[in-house]
């Protein structure tokens, strides 16, 4: 991981990821040990799902956030975040606020408008941005937060995190396009088993394209 972060070698940054999950023990194991992140995912999934099929009053009323109903999408997701994951507590739950946050920000910069006006599309990519931002951050803080830190310059630390997180990324947009579904065709009860091998495959397809990068 050092190496990749002082030379920008994206295949060693996928090296050390792969290499991380496999010490832990694989996808299965190393999902065990993110018990927040996957909640609140879980959280985001069932908002989505509820979104499409309910209607967005009915979706946030399950959170009791029904009077943010037309509300900037952003401040929602905010509020959204305190409920499922708020300030304090372990690292894995800082972990999983962090991820919502840095999603939240990543929607505002695409200019996303009112929630009310968001589609189903808009709800799987910010699902899909939760679960890589854990993921990635899970890795960051364990392995990567001194090795990522080596480059002497700012721009250096941000291609390795930029690098970081387009792989961990495609890996979780691979894993739920093998699924063949939507968010809003998931039935309630399944939305946790959903997520949790969502998690566990993912992990395992880091592991297996870090061998082989």
């Amino acid at each position: 991981m050092t190496r990749g972060a002082r030379s920008s070698d994206e295949r060693a940054i996928r090296r050390g990821a792969g290499r991380y999950v496999r010490a832990n023990g694989g996808g299965r194991s190393t999902s065990s040990r993110m018990p927040n992140s996957r909640a609140v995912a879980g959280g985001v999934a069932g908002l989505a799902r509820s979104f499409v099929n309910q209607g967005p009053a009915e979706a946030l009323r399950r959170f009791n956030l029904e009077s943010m109903t037309g509300a900037p999408a952003e401040d929602v997701f905010v509020a959204l975040t305190d409920m499922l994951c708020p300030a304090g507590g372990s690292i894995d739950e800082s972990i999983a606020r962090d991820a919502m946050l840095e999603t939240v920000a990543d929607l505002a910069a695409s200019g996303v408008g009112n929630f009310d006006n968001l589609s189903a599309d808009d709800l799987r990519e910010f699902f899909v941005g939760v679960v890589s931002r854990s993921i990635e951050g899970k890795i960051l803080n364990e392995v990567g937060t001194n090795a990522i830190s080596a480059p002497s310059s700012i721009a250096g630390v941000e291609r390795a995190q930029a690098m970081l997180h387009d792989f961990v990324e495609g890996c979780v947009r691979d894993e739920f396009d093998a699924r063949g579904t939507n968010l809003n065709d998931l039935d309630v009860s399944a939305v946790d088993s959903f997520v949790d091998d969502l998690y566990i495959a993912t992990l395992d397809l880091v592991e297996a394209l870090g061998d082989n990068g």
